[in-house]
């Protein structure tokens, strides 16, 4: 295998998503920059690295006014932070209107065996379709506008400065998430329960929605990318990057928990449909997030996301594992 690449960050979303020929192959791709962590401190790259990596490389094999509508697939092993990602890419249809993509995302090992990390199958639609209806569901809730609404780092100044969570958790709470900071501008909507609990950071903190039952409750938050997205190509990765995040331990959030109180949090497969081409992630966007059932050591959590004009975009949905720690399962 290669030497292991520097630790060079990519300073923006089109960056970290960025693809490059390998050469070895035909519609064979490999990334530009090493994928990051967020959400633990294991060496395992965020999932949304490896999801936006193979949307991008299904992009780079399709003629122009294609765009993705559904993108399905499934997580298979974890993602290392020490090794650049590779994309195959397997062209199943191309008609005048459609196309379909099997995208295999993989990294190499030590031994110089390659091993398969993500398969996604992503279909394509031909701009210029004319609707015969047009129509999007509301949010569960009306929320604050983003120039009402804090970021998340202002959240946890302010509940550290008021007592609510410990300077070093607030600390950590920036760690943590600090890959989605740098490249995304977020506030958190004061009604959802993310921002009464700096998403489940202050576990313990009271929320105006602990009376509903668990699939009721819902966080939402305004985002909009920091830095130009110049090619439709990075603005749909960076779509599947960011609409990854926060599911899987979304359940722990709305259930007064956060990640520590899982011995096993991690998402499994995932499927995001596009309902429109008329969006721009450099804009305000309103994401809405809520988890809708869990049981054998599964949960099934969504997330939507509508423009400022209320026209809903896209919709995640992730089923993931979430296991009890040792002392919690032995009490049980």
């Amino acid at each position: 295998m290669a030497p292991k690449p520097s630790r060079l960050a990519a300073q923006t979303l089109a960056a970290q998503l960025s693809l490059s020929p390998t050469g070895t192959g035909p519609d064979t791709f490999q990334t530009q920059y090493l994928p990051e962590r967020m959400g633990n401190a294991a060496n395992y790259a965020y999932g949304g690295c490896a999801l936006g990596t193979g949307v991008q490389a299904a992009y780079q094999t399709v003629t122009q006014g294609y765009h993705p509508y559904s993108v399905t697939g499934s997580f298979l092993a974890p993602v290392s932070i020490d090794i650049k990602l590779e994309c195959s890419v397997r062209r199943l249809r191309d008609t005048r209107t459609f196309a379909t993509r099997q995208v295999e995302v993989s990294q190499g090992q030590s031994d110089g065996s390659s091993r398969l990390c993500m398969i996604l199958l992503v279909d394509f639609h031909k701009e210029g379709e004319k609707p015969l209806l047009t129509y999007s569901v509301a949010p569960d809730r009306a929320y604050s506008s983003p120039e009402d609404s804090l970021t998340p780092q202002e959240i946890a100044k302010r509940m550290a400065q008021q007592g609510t969570i410990t300077e070093k958790s607030a600390e950590q709470y920036n760690v943590l998430f600090g890959l989605m900071a740098r490249f995304f501008e977020t506030r958190q909507a004061s009604e959802g329960i993310g921002a009464q609990n700096l998403t489940g950071m202050a576990k313990h903190q009271a929320t105006d929605q602990d009376h509903l039952p668990l699939p009721s409750k819902t966080t939402a938050d305004w985002l909009r990318c920091r830095t130009p997205l110049q090619q439709r190509s990075d603005q749909y990765s960076g779509l599947a990057f960011i609409l990854d995040s926060y599911l899987s331990f979304l359940p722990l959030v709305h259930s007064k928990m956060f990640i520590h109180d899982a011995s096993a949090c991690a998402s499994l497969d995932f499927a995001l449909r596009i309902f429109s081409t008329e969006w721009d992630l450099t804009e305000w966007n309103l994401r809405e997030m809520k988890t809708v059932a869990g049981g054998d050591g599964r949960t099934y959590s969504e997330t939507r996301l509508w423009n400022r004009e209320g026209r809903l975009i896209a919709n995640m949905t992730q089923q993931s594992i979430l296991r009890p720690n040792k002392e919690v399962r032995a009490s049980l």
